[in-house]
Protein backbone atom coordinates (compact mmCIF):
# COMPACT_ATOMS: atom_id res chain seq x y z
CA UNK A 1 0.00 0.00 0.00
CA UNK A 2 1.06 3.30 -0.76
CA UNK A 3 1.81 5.95 1.73
CA UNK A 4 -0.39 8.75 2.02
CA UNK A 5 2.28 11.24 2.86
CA UNK A 6 6.14 11.38 2.31
CA UNK A 7 8.67 14.16 4.23
CA UNK A 8 9.73 16.91 1.45
CA UNK A 9 12.29 19.41 2.12
CA UNK A 10 9.73 21.45 2.03
CA UNK A 11 7.32 19.94 3.94
CA UNK A 12 5.27 17.13 3.56
CA UNK A 13 4.78 15.69 -0.06
CA UNK A 14 1.18 14.63 -0.52
CA UNK A 15 -0.26 11.35 -2.33
CA UNK A 16 -3.96 11.41 -2.70
CA UNK A 17 -6.09 10.88 -5.90
CA UNK A 18 -8.51 12.38 -7.15
CA UNK A 19 -11.26 10.81 -5.37
CA UNK A 20 -9.29 10.71 -2.28
CA UNK A 21 -9.22 14.47 -2.05
CA UNK A 22 -12.57 15.00 -3.16
CA UNK A 23 -13.76 12.97 -0.31
CA UNK A 24 -11.54 15.29 1.84
CA UNK A 25 -13.05 17.99 0.48
CA UNK A 26 -16.33 18.20 2.05
CA UNK A 27 -15.13 17.68 5.88
CA UNK A 28 -14.86 21.52 6.41
CA UNK A 29 -18.78 21.87 5.11
CA UNK A 30 -19.43 18.70 8.03
CA UNK A 31 -17.57 20.27 10.61
CA UNK A 32 -19.55 23.92 9.69
CA UNK A 33 -23.30 21.66 9.91
CA UNK A 34 -21.84 20.45 13.35
CA UNK A 35 -20.80 24.21 14.43
CA UNK A 36 -24.53 24.59 13.80
CA UNK A 37 -25.84 22.30 15.68
CA UNK A 38 -25.53 22.86 19.24
CA UNK A 39 -27.55 20.01 20.39
CA UNK A 40 -25.70 17.19 18.36
CA UNK A 41 -23.87 14.83 20.17
CA UNK A 42 -20.47 16.32 17.82
CA UNK A 43 -21.03 19.37 18.67
CA UNK A 44 -20.50 18.77 22.34
CA UNK A 45 -17.82 17.06 21.38
CA UNK A 46 -15.78 19.75 19.68
CA UNK A 47 -17.18 22.29 21.49
CA UNK A 48 -15.83 21.05 25.45
CA UNK A 49 -16.96 22.95 28.32
CA UNK A 50 -14.12 23.94 30.89
CA UNK A 51 -16.75 24.56 33.78
CA UNK A 52 -19.50 22.00 33.23
CA UNK A 53 -20.48 22.99 36.83
CA UNK A 54 -20.27 26.36 36.87
CA UNK A 55 -22.15 28.28 34.21
CA UNK A 56 -20.50 31.70 35.02
CA UNK A 57 -17.12 30.57 35.02
CA UNK A 58 -18.08 28.82 31.42
CA UNK A 59 -20.13 32.04 29.89
CA UNK A 60 -17.19 33.89 31.41
CA UNK A 61 -14.31 31.50 29.35
CA UNK A 62 -16.39 31.55 26.59
CA UNK A 63 -16.51 35.59 26.45
CA UNK A 64 -12.65 35.09 26.48
CA UNK A 65 -11.34 32.33 24.18
CA UNK A 66 -14.49 31.22 22.62
CA UNK A 67 -14.10 33.26 19.19
CA UNK A 68 -10.40 32.80 19.32
CA UNK A 69 -10.71 29.29 19.16
CA UNK A 70 -13.61 29.55 16.45
CA UNK A 71 -11.37 32.20 14.17
CA UNK A 72 -8.49 29.21 14.95
CA UNK A 73 -10.79 26.74 13.53
CA UNK A 74 -12.23 28.72 10.32
CA UNK A 75 -8.61 29.50 9.67
CA UNK A 76 -7.21 25.59 9.35
CA UNK A 77 -10.08 25.17 7.75
CA UNK A 78 -9.83 27.65 4.89
CA UNK A 79 -5.71 26.44 4.83
CA UNK A 80 -6.81 22.98 4.42
CA UNK A 81 -9.63 23.54 1.39
CA UNK A 82 -7.06 25.65 -0.14
CA UNK A 83 -4.09 23.47 0.18
CA UNK A 84 -6.13 20.24 -0.94
CA UNK A 85 -4.90 20.12 -4.63
CA UNK A 86 -1.13 21.02 -3.67
CA UNK A 87 1.57 18.43 -4.06
CA UNK A 88 3.47 19.41 -1.11
CA UNK A 89 1.87 20.61 2.20
CA UNK A 90 3.91 23.41 4.22
CA UNK A 91 3.90 22.26 7.66
CA UNK A 92 1.49 24.79 9.10
CA UNK A 93 -0.55 23.71 5.53
CA UNK A 94 0.22 19.72 7.48
CA UNK A 95 -0.85 21.14 10.50
CA UNK A 96 -3.97 22.33 9.57
CA UNK A 97 -4.96 19.39 7.84
CA UNK A 98 -4.56 17.30 11.20
CA UNK A 99 -6.73 19.52 12.87
CA UNK A 100 -9.37 18.98 10.23
CA UNK A 101 -8.92 15.57 10.29
CA UNK A 102 -8.58 15.55 14.09
CA UNK A 103 -11.80 17.27 14.57
CA UNK A 104 -13.75 15.45 11.74
CA UNK A 105 -12.52 12.16 13.56
CA UNK A 106 -13.93 13.56 16.82
CA UNK A 107 -17.23 14.79 15.28
CA UNK A 108 -18.62 11.15 13.41
CA UNK A 109 -17.10 9.07 16.79
CA UNK A 110 -19.38 11.25 18.88
CA UNK A 111 -22.53 10.93 16.15
CA UNK A 112 -21.87 6.77 16.11
CA UNK A 113 -21.23 6.73 19.99
CA UNK A 114 -17.77 5.60 20.20
CA UNK A 115 -16.35 7.02 23.61
CA UNK A 116 -13.62 4.93 24.47
CA UNK A 117 -10.49 4.17 22.83
CA UNK A 118 -9.99 0.66 21.25
CA UNK A 119 -13.10 0.78 19.00
CA UNK A 120 -12.55 -1.11 15.92
CA UNK A 121 -14.27 -0.74 11.81
CA UNK A 122 -16.08 -3.49 12.44
CA UNK A 123 -19.05 -3.66 9.72
CA UNK A 124 -17.60 -2.97 6.38
CA UNK A 125 -20.74 -1.59 5.36
CA UNK A 126 -21.04 0.72 7.69
CA UNK A 127 -20.08 3.71 5.51
CA UNK A 128 -19.66 6.21 8.88
CA UNK A 129 -17.20 3.73 10.19
CA UNK A 130 -15.26 3.14 7.21
CA UNK A 131 -14.99 6.99 7.02
CA UNK A 132 -13.42 6.99 10.69
CA UNK A 133 -11.09 4.50 9.27
CA UNK A 134 -10.14 6.07 6.76
CA UNK A 135 -9.42 9.22 8.32
CA UNK A 136 -7.50 7.72 11.17
CA UNK A 137 -5.27 6.14 8.99
CA UNK A 138 -4.88 9.38 7.23
CA UNK A 139 -4.30 11.24 10.55
CA UNK A 140 -2.09 8.67 12.09
CA UNK A 141 -0.13 8.85 8.66
CA UNK A 142 0.12 12.57 8.85
CA UNK A 143 1.46 12.32 12.04
CA UNK A 144 4.29 9.48 11.28
CA UNK A 145 5.87 12.18 8.47
CA UNK A 146 5.42 15.32 10.49
CA UNK A 147 7.08 12.91 13.10
CA UNK A 148 10.04 12.63 10.82
CA UNK A 149 11.33 15.75 10.06
CA UNK A 150 11.58 16.53 13.88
Amino acid sequence: MRRPFKPHHDGVSVRLSHDERQFLLGLPQLLEAVDAEPGDAAHSRLHVEAYPDDAAAQLEMAEYSGSQLAEARAGDRESFVASLEREVLTPEEAEAWLTVIGDTRLALAARIGITEPGWVIGDEDDPERMTLGFLTYLQDQLVTVLMERL
